[in-house]
């Protein structure tokens, strides 16, 4: 699996020795790690350089908080690679530890590489920084909506990315991992090829164990679940959150909750979903940042903004109209296309009010959320998708897994349910072609998500609901005596930061 190197080498000329221009009219700049790293205490990268005299750096993808992310060529196995560079400091490298320790153990766990989790073939040291060598996958989730103009994916193309983090979930959810990844987003599921539909999530930087100790920033803002925002003990169903967010997005082209805070970000939340339960906000300990309690029967009510911001009432802007689901899809685009017609869109609607429960108990699992008919393939769809009635070897081998598992001590309560997923259709093989569209992006700089701290609460134990069947208007929960408005405003568009184009469907 994994490799570890420890490198020793004979220090040769300091590169802060080499010759360089005259700085003596600027501000002397302070040498770190030999003049191996800069004052953020990043690796200074050098095309060309090679790293265990195997590694020969390619060029820069990508920077981050945790260090930075290089392509390279292993001159070993003659592929190209991608290695993270963690900071030369030691938060950020107890962090990568923590890391690399949880993608061994997904690796060894998934040793035929089928649960779409990216590998790590290995890490070492270098000058002393942490390095992880990754398989080199293309582009991500954004990048594709990017490419779209920010219109969005096609329901067919959302369904068979919703199946594989589906699957991904459910396969941390498996006792002997139990992993929550704490920060999915668009940007961490990467395309394993640029014209095909097979995703993986990656950037486990954020990532820990059920019952581990919780990092104090967890979620990007814009997918960060109700109990985060409200600082209630929380589990595996935050990432569930993530992904019924996710999801709109990639078939909308705009983020569903885009709060500039996490005020506004509650808020919007309860523009579409209404009020949350009132068990739910008597639990929480930051209730009072979001919310009053009335004096008498003691509902609760948002707080006035301190900016006067206005919202629609609690419930009105509907995920039904969100969706299009009567009006040919988001914006009418999808009219008369096949595979998007209103009952599918009844399906996908109701798959997404599951994963955006307000309660994390009865917040539907990838286990169940694999069941929903959204999965099911219509006659439509078949003709057009090849392999439409194929079920899932990945999950079928999961199912097993869990089977033989002591389901009852890790909060696994599926005793009398039914577990064949064989109406389950999944599409193992046969990913979609996705062509791609040239034209340049028209729609304005958003900014990217925040994080905000959090205060670190140990998790409480996993807990499965059962699934009900199909959520209707007629029985869809009631957290509120919230009104309904038809046709809300479009979504506003934040800003979010840039980064380059490259192919995607239409």
């Amino acid at each position: 699996m994994s490799e570890t190197a420890t490198v020793y080498y004979a220090k040769k000329k300091r590169r802060a020795a080499q010759p360089q221009e005259d700085t003596s009219h600027k501000k002397e700049r302070k040498l770190y790690n030999d003049g191996y790293d800069d004052d953020n205490h990043d690796y200074i990268v050098k095309n060309g350089e090679k790293f265990l005299d195997r590694y020969e750096i390619d060029s820069l993808i990508g920077k981050g908080s945790f260090g930075q992310v290089v392509k390279a060529y292993d001159h070993v196995e003659q592929c190209h690679v991608a290695i993270k560079i963690i900071k030369n400091k030691k938060p950020f490298l107890n962090q990568a530890q923590i890391e690399v320790k949880l993608l061994e153990m997904m690796n060894r766990a998934d040793a035929e590489n089928k649960y779409y989790i990216v590998k790590l073939k290995r890490h070492f040291m270098w000058r002393n920084h942490l390095c992880l060598v990754f398989e080199l996958l293309s582009y991500n989730l954004y990048d594709l909506l990017r490419n779209t103009n920010f219109r969005g994916v096609s329901l067919n193309l959302t369904r068979k990315f919703a199946q594989q983090l589906c699957t991904a979930l459910l396969f941390l959810s498996t006792p002997e991992l139990n992993i929550i990844h704490c920060d999915l987003k668009p940007e961490n599921i990467l395309l394993c090829n640029p014209k095909r539909s097979a995703i993986k999530i990656v950037d486990f930087g954020s990532s820990c164990q059920l019952g581990q100790r919780i990092y104090q920033y967890i979620q990007s803002r814009f997918y960060r679940s109700p109990e985060v925002l409200l600082g209630i003990p929380y589990d595996l169903a935050i990432d569930m959150w993530s992904l019924g967010c996710i999801l709109v997005e990639m078939h909308t082209g705009e983020p569903l909750f885009s709060g500039a805070n996490e005020i506004d970000q509650m808020n919007k939340i309860v523009e579409v979903l209404g009020m949350p339960p009132k068990s739910l906000l008597d639990q929480a300990n930051k209730t009072r940042k979001f919310f009053e309690k009335l004096p008498g029967d003691g509902r609760y009510v948002l707080k006035k903004t301190k900016d006067g911001k206005k919202y629609k009432l609690p419930g009105t802007r509907r995920l039904h109209d969100i969706l299009g689901v009567d009006t040919g899809g988001p914006g009418g685009r999808r009219a008369g296309e096949p595979g998007h017609s209103t009952s599918e869109y009844l399906k996908f609607k109701d798959l997404i009010l599951r994963m955006l429960d307000y309660d994390p108990k009865s917040r539907i699992t990838s286990y169940y959320a694999l069941q929903h008919n959204f999965f099911k393939r219509t006659t439509d769809e078949c003709t057009s998708t090849p392999n439409s009635n194929s079920s899932s070897p990945a999950v079928a081998s999961l199912d097993m897994s869990l089977t033989n598992s002591s389901s009852s001590q890790h909060g696994l309560n599926l005793v009398g349910r039914s577990r064949d997923l064989s109406s389950h259709s999944y599409q193992q093989s046969g990913y979609t072609t996705m062509e791609c569209d040239p034209s340049p992006s028209r729609h304005p700089h958003r900014q990217r998500y925040h994080q905000a701290p959090m205060i670190n609460y140990g998790p409480t134990s996993l807990q499965y609901a059962p699934y009900p069947g199909p959520m209707t208007e007629g029985n869809a929960p009631k957290h509120n005596n919230s009104t309904t408005a038809n046709g809300p405003q479009p979504p506003k568009q934040n800003e979010r930061d840039d980064s380059p184009m490259v192919g995607c469907e239409k």
